[in-house]
């Protein structure tokens, strides 16, 4: 049974897509067979949707309104367009893959240039969603159904919350979220729904810390639709984080938003027999949580999204040092005893 048919009565079930799946027939295939939500890995992130020579030919022209560029993200459209799979828009606002001249005096692509005015930069986020926003529900209307508006605005480690590193911090404040979603909803269409995206969502000073000063505030203003919990996770931590998300899954729910599972994978170093056991078993626990969360109505789980489609194009390999084997198909796209017991829980649920 597909993944996609196992969970259509809960939610949605995606994968993070590449340029590299997109070209090979067998990830297309797959695609199709088993997910009813996708999401580009990398291709409609800021960096490819803003034109770094274009910009800087005449940087008092187009200070305030960059110039724009969509030729990457077409792709990705098209094919959700041509399959009806839902695409989900990954992400307007966020300090990485966001390049630095966009922060800058007259688009200067220099760390040490000084940093464009607040006014300037809170334009520049206008347009910028403004214009992301308008090409992709003119060019194809209805094909991306939700956008992570903001993406790791949070820093678990920083006493204060706030990501202060970042870019948009040292250039706007905290309030830009307040300013990102107020643009999202002002110019997504009326079915488009808005998420905030963040990490380790189950770390208690973190999930405290975005339901006080980021969803409160949101949804006071009725400009939030859902949360995104990346769940990145790690087999030998599992047991104990798993413990800390079911918390933050309910507390999420509370809010009365819809919870997504964004990014997930589970990093496993161990592809033996034992080690591939130890990881199905921590998915089946982990998609129970889910299904009872959904079915006691503790939390309104819509989408549950797999960051990679097989073990060896997972980004875990590069960011760990090590050999992962996360997901539920390995390097030749067999099914791993962890796919069978997802697939498992929804038929026994």
């Amino acid at each position: 049974m597909s993944l996609k048919k196992a969970y259509e009565q809960y939610f949605k079930i995606g994968t993070s897509v590449s340029r590299f799946d997109l070209k090979s027939d067998k990830a297309r295939e797959e695609l199709k067979k088993h997910y009813s939500s996708m999401t580009a890995e990398n291709d409609m992130k800021p960096m490819f949707f803003v034109d770094k020579e274009a910009s800087q030919a005449d940087p008092e022209k187009y200070n305030l309104q960059p110039v724009m560029t969509y030729d990457t993200a077409r792709p990705y459209l098209e094919f959700a367009k041509a399959n009806g799979i839902a695409l989900r828009g990954h992400t307007l606002a966020w300090h990485n893959q966001t390049p630095i001249w966009f922060f800058k005096e007259s688009f200067q692509d220099d760390f040490e240039a000084p940093w464009a005015s607040k006014e300037t930069m809170i334009a520049r986020l206008e347009w910028y969603i403004k214009n992301v926003l308008n090409f992709v529900q003119t060019e194809y209307p209805g094909v991306i159904y939700a956008w992570d508006v903001v993406n790791e605005a949070v820093e678990e480690q920083d006493e204060l919350g706030w990501r202060q590193r970042s870019p948009w911090y040292k250039t706007v404040g905290p309030e830009f979220v307040m300013h990102a979603f107020r643009f999202a909803r002002k110019y997504a269409a009326p079915e488009v729904k808005l998420f905030y995206n963040d990490y380790n969502t189950f770390n208690p000073f973190k999930r405290d810390f975005i339901l006080e000063n980021i969803v409160k505030p949101l949804m006071a203003e009725k400009l939030i639709d859902g949360i995104g919990m990346q769940t990145h996770l790690v087999i030998k931590e599992f047991d104990h984080d798993l413990e800390q998300y079911a918390v933050a899954l309910e507390k999420y729910g509370a809010t009365g938003l819809e919870v997504q599972s964004t990014e997930l994978d589970i990093h496993c170093a161990d592809p033996s027999e034992e080690g591939m056991q130890k990881l199905a078993e921590a998915y089946k626990k982990l998609f129970e949580l889910y299904v009872n969360a959904k079915k006691t109505g503790k939390a309104n789980v819509t989408c549950v999204t797999f960051w990679g489609m097989k073990d060896d194009v997972s980004w875990l390999t590069g960011f760990r040092r090590e050999r992962s084997y996360p997901l539920l198909f390995g390097d030749n796209w067999e099914e791993k005893e962890a796919y069978r017991a997802v697939v498992k829980v929804a038929e026994e649920a």
